[in-house]
């Protein structure tokens, strides 16, 4: 059996987080930033090597992961005398704290043992009961061809959660996959940014944090700080390393930060609700709110970059989506010359609607729908400034809402 046994000092976890698949890449670029060597272990599945302190950043920092788990125990298992005799070798107490009681989410795939509700008994059995109103501490079981992987949650409440997200759009898009969108568009986080479809807010106040060089999750707590292997000395280092990144985004103290973030919507009481999610998220003086239809966008000289997760699928039909779309582009175009171009959409064809020029990023799936990531870089001289935007504006109402399916 091999095992991950942290002692009195900083030892190595063997540690994973888990993204949504296809995002793979802007996660382990995140995990590279915090020094670690992430390996891809499966969809949305990176294995890294982890101190305690670079364990606890990557809950901290990472901004496109879900989770952060460490992996306590591999073997092999045909049966339950195994499974038993096996997790019996784990020191399941130095990961659940006094008071608490384990939780296991398993899994089985081409095993002999594939009875979930089974394995958690036996596991339960060996000196691990179940809660009886006792706050928990999650397992996570995989069974994979009879190999067992036992990996502990070090995260609590999905990293996705963010504390400042009370409140949501129609179809609202992940914090996470929202961060990944940013992450993709090759956003430099000092010129203007603009979402002309901001929903619930979510991209622009990812963006505010990333900008700010502030944690995506707050001051939140994790499970990993009630372990009792938990070494303060290490957090106490990521608190520090928070605290100096927040000054170093601070620039002059007297100046106040830039309002480069630019939101809006046509509906105002959608923008409402993303100025105080906003708030929540200690970022609303770094944004600009309007309501307004994306032909009525203001202009502004590049660089800079447009970020967007417009209304697709089939509430809309396919030709207003598509003068949508193209209002979109002939705007950017336009009034926004120099900036680059960021949509995230299920359809390739309203995407070229948008801009021809548009690329693929990154696939994934939200809301159980395939969705792409289309980017393309600012245009240095402005060119192929298009008119004629006003003839389009007459649809924006029917069309035009950020809170259409799949969008926030």
């Amino acid at each position: 059996m091999a095992s991950s046994r942290p002692g009195r000092a900083a030892h190595r976890f063997r540690a994973a987080a888990v993204c949504t698949p296809g995002l793979e890449p802007v996660c382990a670029d995140e995990l590279r930033a915090l020094g670690c060597r992430p390996k891809r272990a499966g969809p949305g599945l990176l294995e890294f090597g982890a101190t305690a302190r670079q364990l606890y950043s990557a809950n901290v920092w990472l901004r496109t992961a879900s989770r952060v788990i460490v992996r306590i125990a591999t073997f092999r298992a045909t049966d339950f005398a195994h499974l038993q005799e096996h997790g019996a070798k784990v020191d399941w107490k130095q990961w659940v704290p006094e008071g608490y009681a384990p939780r296991f989410r398993i899994s089985s795939n081409n095993s002999k043992l594939y009875h979930t509700k089974a394995i958690a008994q036996r596991l339960h059995q060996i000196g691990l009961p179940p809660s009886i109103g006792e706050p928990e501490q999650l397992f996570i079981v995989r069974i994979e061809r009879n190999t067992v992987t036992i990996s502990v949650d070090s995260s609590g409440p999905a990293l996705h959660k963010r504390p400042w997200r009370t409140e949501l759009g129609e179809a609202p898009l992940r914090t996470t996959m929202a961060a990944a969108v940013v992450l993709l568009s090759g956003w430099d986080t000092e010129t203007p940014l603009v979402d002309p479809f901001c929903g619930s807010g979510v991209v622009g106040i990812e963006a505010a944090l990333l900008a700010g060089r502030m944690p995506p999750g707050g001051e939140r707590e994790f499970a990993f700080h009630r372990w009792p292997v938990f070494e303060p000395g290490s957090w106490a280092s990521v608190i520090g390393g928070i605290e100096a990144a927040a000054e170093r985004a601070g620039g002059d103290p007297g100046a106040g930060p830039t309002r480069l973030i630019r939101l809006s919507d046509r509906d105002r009481e959608v923008v409402a609700m993303a100025e105080r999610n906003a708030e929540r998220a200690g970022v609303a003086d770094r944004i600009e709110f309007d309501a307004r239809v994306v032909s009525h966008l203001k202009g502004s000289a590049g660089p800079g970059m447009v970020i967007t997760n417009p209304p697709y699928g089939k509430r809309l039909g396919r030709r207003e989506l598509s003068g949508l779309y193209g209002r979109l582009g002939a705007v950017t175009r336009q009034r926004l010359p120099g900036f680059g171009l960021t949509v995230l959409t299920s359809d390739a064809k309203l995407a070229r609607a948008a801009d021809d020029r548009l690329r693929s990023a990154a696939r994934f799936r939200h809301g159980g729908l395939a969705v792409e990531v289309f980017q393309r870089p600012p245009i240095a001289d402005g060119a192929e400034v298009e008119t004629g935007v006003a003839s389009s504006q007459g649809s924006d109402t029917a069309a035009g809402s950020a809170t259409g399916p799949a969008a926030r």
